[in-house]
């Protein structure tokens, strides 16, 4: 059965405990670049035991998917080529999340990101109820703020200093989005682009 949990180009699902998934993860955080980009942790080699609390960690999580391609081949087959989240808060009554998203070298530069973030904020503020999601990036990092203000997300913070990497301090800059902003930029005729349920969210 074709997953419903898709976009226009990308396909949606759970992580597993699977060799394939754990590879792909390790491969993943073994891009030391890629994953400075993306993290605030100490960047070090993997174990087995640290792919697993990774999983375990995504798997946790409001939101935690693979990002795939489909397979031309095999259609109910997938490719990962990156993952996203949207963490569990402790105050759910709040309704806020975080959202993290890393996308492999190879496949960066093509929509991919764009497209997965689109697909989790409508998952988010429709399926889920959240009012507010955020997400952040290192000041180095100016493709992914670029990116994030073309989809939406607003600058509300700048923490100083709040990172060493490769020898020196760097900031970090905190972005939201409200659900009011999201609907007024992302809704036509009270409909969702993705199909949620039926052929497109009616709101």
């Amino acid at each position: 059965m074709a997953s419903s949990f898709r976009s226009e180009r990308l396909i949606y699902r759970a992580p597993e405990d699977t060799p394939q998934d754990k590879a792909f993860i390790l491969s993943l955080q073994s891009d030391r670049a890629c994953a400075e980009n993306a993290t605030g942790y100490l960047v070090k080699p993997m174990s087995s035991a640290d792919v697993d609390i990774f999983l375990r960690g995504l798997q946790n999580c409001l939101l935690g998917v693979l990002v795939c391609l489909p397979e031309s081949s095999a259609p109910l087959t997938t490719k990962p080529i990156g993952f996203v989240n949207l963490k569990s808060t402790s105050h759910p009554h709040h309704r806020n999340s975080t959202m993290s998203i890393q996308i492999c070298r190879e496949e960066q530069g093509k929509g991919y990101g764009s497209e997965a973030i689109k697909w989790v904020l409508e998952w988010g503020f429709l399926a889920a109820g959240l009012h507010r999601v955020s997400i952040g990036c290192f000041y180095f990092n100016e493709g992914a703020r670029r990116l994030y203000e073309r989809l939406g997300f607003v600058v509300e913070g700048r923490t100083r200093e709040a990172a060493w990497k490769n020898g020196g301090w760097h900031d970090f800059i905190e972005m939201g989005m409200l659900e009011g902003e999201w609907r007024e930029k992302y809704l036509i005729n009270g409909r969702g682009a993705f199909t949620l349920i039926g052929g497109g969210t009616k709101v």
